[in-house]
């Protein structure tokens, strides 16, 4: 049994699993807890004092958790809300000492690939194409065969552009038309082929398909695998749009480290699905975790 911890921008996540005898990941403990870590980063370069130290209690207790379970740390990765901080590596130190394991900081290459890899390894002999909207980056890769054939990183992510263009609560139609401009953007120099469906891992895809599912409570098993549309992705980001956070979080599967950034990872989104073509989004409960596992 083994463990990998995912240091991201907007969520730590802690994986524990075996092999099946299929050579997939079967799952025994999937833990993801906000602490945005990214948060200001954008803008002072700098990692804030309180989402360290939330950081550095929320390691603790998965350290405690694996222990626990008597599973071998095989690896602790950091994304795009360190390697986009100008002093991280003090807080890379103290997570050293916390895990006793080294971190590997990926590239935005390497996190793309990763993320591709989790869901090919199910589905080896598919041309895939697989997005992953995180807090400060996005990552997008297309293959087939279990190979990649292009791989993207893009500096924008949930937490990024709702700290840069969403000032207002709720925001205001400028505001949504400025993230949608940068979403826009950025996808639209990338040279992928076209495809009617998306593959979407992550917290953003997954919590929106909990609420177009309309769940009490999340279930991995129930949103993994489901299909939503273009439209039904561009009518949930409208409808929360016109929410403030407040009400948001009384929406069951949106939480309070979610709710805040929601609208813009949906928009973020939509705006992949209309770059590639993409009528369909495929939601994958899993991520570049799944891969280093």
């Amino acid at each position: 049994m083994r463990a990998v911890v995912d240091i991201g921008s907007n969520s730590l996540l802690l994986l524990v699993g075996r092999r099946g005898e299929d050579g997939a990941v079967e799952v025994v403990e999937d833990r993801s807890t906000v602490t945005r870590l990214s948060r200001g980063v954008d803008v002072h370069k700098t990692l804030s004092t309180a989402s360290v130290e939330k950081s550095l209690r929320v390691l603790e207790g998965y350290r405690e958790r694996i222990d626990a379970l008597g599973a071998t740390l095989v690896a602790v990765a950091a994304t795009e809300g360190v390697r986009m901080a100008e002093d991280a590596n003090g807080f890379l130190k103290r997570v050293e000492a916390v895990m006793g394991s080294p971190v590997r900081v990926l590239s935005g290459e390497e996190e793309a690939e990763l993320s591709f890899r989790s869901v090919s390894m199910e589905q080896p002999s598919t041309a895939l194409h697989v997005i992953d909207v995180g807090g400060a980056s996005t990552e997008i890769a297309w293959g087939q065969g279990g190979k990649v054939h292009a791989r993207h990183s893009l500096p924008i992510g949930s937490v990024r552009l709702t700290e840069r263009f969403l000032a207002s609560d709720p925001p205001t139609s400028p505001q949504i038309a400025l993230v949608r401009a940068a979403a826009t953007e950025h996808f639209a120099g990338l040279r992928l082929p076209s495809s009617g469906e998306l593959i979407g891992l992550a917290g953003t895809v997954t919590t929106a398909a909990a609420l177009l599912l309309g769940l009490e409570r999340y279930d991995r098993e129930a949103v993994d695998g489901t299909t939503f549309s273009l439209d039904q992705i561009l009518g949930l980001a409208s409808e929360l749009a016109t929410e403030t956070v407040a009400l948001r979080e009384q929406r069951s599967c949106l939480t309070s480290g979610r709710a805040d950034v929601i609208v813009a990872g949906l928009y973020i989104l939509a705006a992949a699905m209309e770059a590639l073509g993409a009528t369909t989004l495929r939601c994958r409960d899993r991520g570049h975790r799944f891969a280093l596992l």
